[in-house]
């Protein structure tokens, strides 16, 4: 029935939205949906929570994004009030989204979650598939299952392979199967080009960004008895570098690239006010994701998730060392 309604001749009003700090995959869907939906005539607005990285500026359609600020949060309101389907796109709990949440319990608008994360909350539809690599596939099924493949352009499948790459790490993660790989191909057909693309997506570096990353790979600790190191950045080091949007992004991942090491966590002070940012990466059958969830109000992947702690900088790493040894079996045993 949702299908057919909106699949259907009448115009009607949708509102895109990724999480807060959206990623490659969060906004490769949401543009791509964007994209696809102005195809079938309807009325459509991605709204995001929070700024995005500089380092997307170049994806197809980036600037139809409208940001939520105190200047649009009342435009904003209005729409997500007044709309008719609202998409939460790479998410699964309205947490995820700040402020716009208060907006959404007041809608009427049938709701709809487009997702890959475990666990998620109840919406009127569920497009949901914890297994597969990147919520991008589900846009491609999405678009699939009504019957619409051929809508799929040049714009949408660059958007796509953009989540699909960034989702996988550029299809080297254990998310990745055949059906990543076939996909990816179809979107390959649509004339996308992907040597631009990986330049894009590698071209994400300036002085600034590596100063901090060089600060936090100086910070880095290393917990041998439990296979672990981790590293934080806080408030007043930002200030020496310019910091941006997307300046820390990876930064958590080097810490998996030390021999022996299964768990790796960056702690991110962004501004003096809490909560504290923290991201997990593990390798083997170490799960980040229950470890973020039952310790740090958080969650994701079983090998890749963040979460949150109303604690200082120091409380907060002192928090996780004191936890760490309790996992002493599972991190020695990962394989």
């Amino acid at each position: 029935m949702f299908f057919s309604s909106i699949n259907g001749t009448n115009k009607k009003k949708i509102i895109l939205l990724p999480h807060n700090n959206p990623d490659g995959d969060a906004l490769g869907s949401s543009l791509a949906l964007l994209f696809y939906f102005r195809k079938l005539k309807h009325d459509v607005d991605l709204i995001s929570p929070t700024e995005y990285s500089e380092f997307f500026q170049w994806l197809p359609g980036i600037k139809d994004i409208i940001v939520f600020s105190e200047k649009t949060e009342s435009i904003i309101k209005k729409k997500i009030i007044n709309s008719d389907y609202i998409f939460f796109i790479d998410f699964n709990n309205l947490s995820r989204i700040k402020k716009l949440r208060e907006f959404i319990l007041s809608s009427k608008a049938k709701k709809i979650l487009i997702d890959h994360h475990p666990f998620p909350f109840q919406f009127d539809f569920m497009f949901f598939d914890p297994k597969v690599a990147a919520t991008s596939i589900l846009i491609f099924k999405f678009i699939s299952k009504m019957n619409f493949l051929e809508k799929i352009d040049k714009k949408i499948a660059t958007c796509l392979y953009v989540g699909l790459m960034t989702d996988t790490g550029f299809f080297r993660f254990p998310s990745v199967t055949s059906e990543t790989h076939f996909i990816a191909g179809k979107l390959i057909e649509k004339g996308i080009n992907i040597n631009q693309i990986y330049n894009h997506l590698q071209e994400k570096y300036n002085i600034n960004k590596l100063k901090l990353l060089s600060k936090a790979l100086k910070k880095l600790k290393i917990l041998k008895k439990f296979r672990t190191a981790y590293t934080s950045i806080s408030s007043s080091e930002l200030r020496n570098y310019s910091y941006k949007q997307g300046y820390t992004e990876g930064i958590v991942t080097y810490g998996l690239g030390i021999k022996n090491i299964v768990f790796s966590v960056f702690f991110f002070e962004e501004n003096e006010k809490y909560p504290i940012k923290i991201s997990f990466r593990s390798k083997g059958n170490f799960d980040v994701n229950m470890f973020a969830r039952k310790h740090f109000g958080g969650g994701g992947h079983k090998n890749a998730s963040g979460g949150l702690l109303e604690k200082s900088l120091s409380e907060s790493i002192e928090y996780f060392l004191n936890i760490i040894p309790n996992y002493y079996n599972n991190l020695i045993f990962s394989i």
